[in-house]
């Protein structure tokens, strides 16, 4: 097994240990970003009280370009803007058409308003302000997004650092599977995935070696609280790393046209 492999077997990875050890550098200044920095900053978090949403970002100077998604569409909405004085932020929202559709007004706090981060110093872990509709509606609600990760990549090919060339296929397969298990539909999710792969079984780790031995370990694999962890993540947007794409806090991974290469179900 790869150390890679006995890393994921000690605990699925959260939020927390990425941060811890992906960005030490978001302690070294404000949020303006380096000119030539080519991070993609990726948040989680909600608009309103309901609407969870991921957004990406990458920072040079003080313009900002990106993309966000609601995760009950998945279909991400380009977004433009800039910084003024290292803290302050809007960000214009553009359809396909590029009409404006919304609007990001707000700031990184130097303290967490929700207390997430406790009473940490921050510098860009953060996001809070207010969201305007676009058009002719005068909606607005709060929002409040926190960093989940920075990795490299760029916006037209977030996940070339696991050696995907095609993002959309990534998500479309990604997308696929995770519908799958929400319905419970076994001969989809089965196909989804690259064998031989490494599951989690009362009897410890175990190596299914093709889609009919997974089916029939199905309910043994995905279990109800699996499937519920699975059908909180979103598929879009996602955090990679050189071996692997991660849904959620790293309950499953996938390769770079995909597939799922491992299965974190214990």
């Amino acid at each position: 097994m790869s150390s890679w492999g006995r890393f994921e077997k000690a605990g699925r990875i959260t939020t927390a240990i990425i941060l811890s050890l992906l960005f030490a550098v978001s302690a070294s200044g404000d949020c303006r970003g380096d000119k030539d920095s080519q991070l993609l900053r990726n948040y989680d978090g909600i608009v309103g009280d309901t609407s969870h949403v991921r957004m990406t970002i990458t920072v040079n100077d003080h313009q900002i370009k990106g993309v966000y998604c609601y995760a009950s569409q998945l279909m991400n909405i380009t977004l433009r803007g800039r910084i003024f004085d290292g803290s302050r932020f809007v960000i214009d929202a553009f359809d396909s058409s590029e009409r404006s559709v919304g609007r990001f007004d707000g700031e990184f706090p130097t303290k967490d308003p929700r207390g997430k981060f406790g009473d940490s110093e921050l510098q860009c872990e953060v996001m809070v302000g207010t969201w305007y509709a676009g058009g002719n509606s005068s909606e607005t609600l709060p929002f409040y997004l926190t960093l989940e990760s920075e990795t490299g990549g760029t916006l037209e090919n977030r996940y070339s650092a696991a050696g995907a060339a095609d993002d959309g296929l990534v998500d479309r397969n990604a997308r696929r599977f995770w519908e799958a298990v929400k319905r419970g539909d076994k001969q989809t999710v089965a196909s989804l995935v690259k064998y031989p792969i490494t599951i989690y079984t009362k009897k410890g780790y175990t190596k299914i070696r093709n889609a009919e031995s997974l089916i029939r370990n199905y309910d043994v694999i995905f279990t109800p609280d699996y499937v519920d962890a699975i059908s909180k993540a979103v598929p879009k947007n996602m955090f990679v790393r050189d071996q692997g794409i991660m849904l959620g806090s790293g309950e499953v991974w996938f390769g770079p046209d995909g597939k799922v290469i491992t299965l974190n179900n214990f």
